[in-house]
């Protein structure tokens, strides 16, 4: 168990090494930020003086290295449009997104989990054709336009639900149905074709000859071997998930760290940029982690082959 950690560990450090460096050198071609900075009729002493003062007058290879010499030592720099510590301005967002983000995975669960089920159940009856049916919307359909078909119709046409903002319970519906569609759709699927599997085992065909009744039969033997595979599905699907946020937050005006990455990147604003995008990848990075792990637990086989 020791050797499948350290290694999990060691990939994941590269992994997010070659992230924030990539991002790094990729804010690097965009232009100057001084130029978003910059008040109108700025002579260029001024401008120069600015430059020097953020440290983009050197060479990217020093810069490179005096980020990273920053970055292990705790300093995360001011950012470039606030001149406030990156850290408190990602943090003031922080919880924003993860509230819309629990919020969408509990809704996944608890739908995706067991519409999966019951389609599994219902094959080839018109409930599990349903069932397989709205899963299909789900998939066809990208969030931002199932955010925008919501703003429309609950929104601007019935007045029902606010179009933006996150003061209320009500900010969350929309937002939450536009992220989880597609995870819910996929969620489905897994657990609908991970429970054909197990039903047709033969594990199975015994606990119902020793008289069990279906549902203990799902629920204490069916769905725990199910959910193996569906656990993995999860870990797998964070980083769609926290793509799709940026969108969702965006289109919604949620002000999140979606939508303070997007502004960063409008406005080059370096420092907030990296900071952002370590953060949401060492989150993603630790999750699947933690998947990896789960499964590890659950199935040896999985132990032994990444060893």
């Amino acid at each position: 168990m020791l050797e499948f950690l350290t290694g999990r560990v060691l990939r994941m450090a590269i992994t997010l090494w070659a992230i924030v460096s990539v991002v790094f050198l990729a804010t690097r071609l965009t232009g100057n930020p001084i130029d978003f900075l910059m008040p109108e009729g700025l002579d260029a002493a001024s401008r120069r003086e600015m430059i020097a003062y953020w440290g983009l007058d050197r060479t990217v290879v020093e810069q490179y290295w005096l980020f990273w010499r920053s970055l292990l030592s705790g300093d995360f720099g001011l950012g470039l449009m606030e001149r406030r510590p990156v850290a408190t301005i990602f943090t003031e967002r922080l919880w924003q997104s993860a509230s819309l983000l629990v919020a969408t995975l509990a809704l996944t669960i608890g739908v995706g989990v067991p519409a999966g089920i019951l389609a599994a159940i219902w094959r080839g009856r018109p409930g599990g054709s349903g069932v397989l049916f709205a899963a299909f919307l789900g998939y066809a359909i990208p969030n931002f336009v199932l955010a925008i078909l919501l703003l429309l119709i609950f929104s601007y046409t019935l007045h029902w639900l606010p179009s933006a903002g996150s003061g209320t319970l009500l900010h969350y519906i929309m937002p939450t149905v536009a992220l989880s569609a597609y995870f819910v759709a996929a969620l489905v699927r897994y657990t609908r074709n991970a429970m054909l599997d197990v039903l047709s085992e033969d594990y199975m065909r015994t606990a119902r000859a020793k008289g069990l009744s279906e549902r203990a039969i799902i629920l204490q033997h069916g769905l725990r071997n199910a959910l193996i595979p569906v656990i993995t599905v999860l870990g797998l699907q964070i980083t769609t998930l926290v793509s799709g946020a940026v969108v969702v937050e965006t289109v919604f005006a949620w002000n999140g760290v979606g939508d303070l990455l997007v502004g960063a990147t409008i406005k080059r604003d370096y420092p907030v940029l990296q900071f952002g995008v370590l953060v949401v990848a060492s989150a993603v990075i630790l999750v699947n982690l933690l998947v990896d792990l789960t499964y590890a637990l659950v199935d040896p086989r999985v132990r032994l082959a990444g060893a």
